[in-house]
């Protein structure tokens, strides 16, 4: 996907689904959660001392997701502040034929102790630079 250098598979499970055959809205939030993790993990961000949180969250549903769906999870820091950043992400079919959701969230960083915000670490935003060639 243009734009996108992270990219994580998803396995759905049965329990993503609803009544209706179709995944949950809720479900879809989850999906960009792990995302958004893994993304982090991939950058080496260990989130001990300092973490983010979720200040914004916005989601548009673009397609029902059904049980023979397969889905991949896209993720990019598309700028950075001072103490936040935002992420954008896709929920797509593998090929990139069919586009499920698109979402973005602000992240604010966090000292775990204290639970204070605080500036993105220098190191956190060497990487996501370096990473996404902002």
């Amino acid at each position: 996907m243009e734009g996108y250098t992270f990219k994580l598979p998803i396995q759905l499970r049965y329990s993503d689904f609803d009544m209706l055959g179709h995944m949950n809205s809720a479900q879809y939030a989850t999906l960009i959660e792990l995302g958004r993790l893994r993304y982090f993990m991939h950058i080496k961000w260990d989130l001990s001392e300092v973490s983010n949180v979720v200040a914004s969250f916005k989601i548009d549903y673009l397609k029902q997701i059904i049980p023979a769906d397969e889905v991949v999870v896209y993720v990019k820091v598309s700028s950075l502040g001072t103490k936040s950043f935002k992420m954008e992400y896709l929920l797509a079919s593998p090929d990139d034929k069919t586009m499920f959701a698109k979402a973005e969230t602000v992240q604010v960083c966090i000292l775990k102790k204290g639970n204070v915000s605080t500036a993105i670490p220098e190191s956190i935003r060497a990487a996501i630079k370096s990473y996404e060639n902002l």
